[in-house]
């Protein structure tokens, strides 16, 4: 049997947003044999895929992966591929392939230079283009990849959406989940951990219930929060209780115990990212929080129009964080 391959290697907020363009692929290619390459880091999210083949690269190809997949394409009898991942080194395999009548399916970006050329895209049997040139409007990526695939009557759902996991503590109704993010919090905003641990606490007062989320492996905020939260580490199984407030910091959470968290609460505060883009497949209340170095409002402006790009259809709200604490804290008040 011919081989349909989706080549999605990249982040985990990028793996989420295709999730709705890789269902109607699954759609069209019922019938087919289908294989799906993820990066590693998004491993622990192949729960969302079932009666296909998972195959694990690099984010970033390496020497060997371009190999392996030179391999695969010559020994392998493939007849499409969809590149929803628009990497350089994807884009030569329809010129080294030509003769194979592969049908490649790309996305295509403009920006300051083209990725892949005028050439390269030649050999496309079909292309969208992701214009980043274009300033006054640009549509969502959840909406553009889309139209990468032909109309058709795809009514059936190929991704495990309801896929949970079984902690082993309840997450109450009217939860919001709240992601300390180092980059924004620390570099860009410059705010110690006492100031974000006065964030979360003004969330409890505004919301009566915060589970949060630390990166994985950031040694300095989980001792912080281990030590001035309620915690729950999905490591070792465990709960540590030291209050009475409804603060639970969820240590170590990943995959599909995240996946779940998620869905489990009611409301999403965090920065831009994986966080915000599973609060929305979810279909959860969002503020993301950005931060922008900007010189004049029409910074802001372009930032604003840039944002657009990467949010989902929908009213996904967003705030830019100020260095000023207290001023943060009142643009706050405003959109929660």
């Amino acid at each position: 049997m011919s081989e349909v391959l989706i080549l999605k290697n990249d982040r985990t907020g990028d793996l989420f947003t295709s999730l709705e363009t890789i269902n109607l692929i699954f759609n069209k290619h019922k019938d087919d044999n289908i294989n799906i390459f993820l990066s590693k880091i998004n491993e622990k999210f192949s729960f969302l895929f079932s009666n296909v083949k998972i195959k694990i690269l690099n984010h970033n190809l390496n020497f060997k992966d371009k190999i392996i997949l030179i391999f695969y394409f010559l020994f392998k009898d493939i007849k499409t591929v969809y590149i929803l991942t628009p990497k350089n080194f994807y884009f030569y395999l329809p010129l080294i392939f030509f003769y194979k009548k592969i049908n490649f399916y790309g996305i295509c970006i403009d920006a300051q230079s083209k990725r892949p050329n005028s050439f390269l895209r030649k050999f496309l049997f079909k292309k969208i283009i992701i214009n980043r040139t274009v300033i006054k409007k640009r549509i969502s990526t959840y909406i553009i990849q889309q139209s990468l695939i032909e109309k058709g009557n795809y009514f059936s759902n190929f991704i495990n959406y309801d896929k949970e996991s079984n902690f082993k503590f309840n997450i109450p109704e009217n939860t919001i989940f709240f992601h300390y993010k180092e980059k924004l919090f620390k570099e860009l905003l410059n705010w110690d951990l006492n100031k974000v641990k006065d964030l979360i606490e003004y969330l409890l007062l505004k919301k009566g219930k915060v589970i949060f989320s630390s990166e994985i492996n950031n040694i300095e905020s989980d001792n912080f929060f281990f030590k001035n939260f309620n915690s729950y580490d999905f490591t070792l199984n465990k709960s540590n209780t030291i209050n009475n407030k409804n603060i639970i910091f969820l240590k170590n959470i990943d995959g599909i115990n995240l996946y779940t968290a998620i869905k489990k609460s009611s409301e999403i505060i965090a920065p831009e990212g994986i966080i915000t883009h599973i609060g929305y497949i979810h279909n959860k209340k969002i503020l993301s929080l950005m931060h922008f170095n900007l010189k004049n409002r029409q910074d802001f402006v372009n930032q604003v129009i840039s944002c657009k790009e990467w949010f989902p259809p929908c009213n996904f709200k967003f705030i830019v964080l100020k260095k000023n604490f207290d001023k943060s804290l009142k643009k706050l008040d405003k959109r929660i």
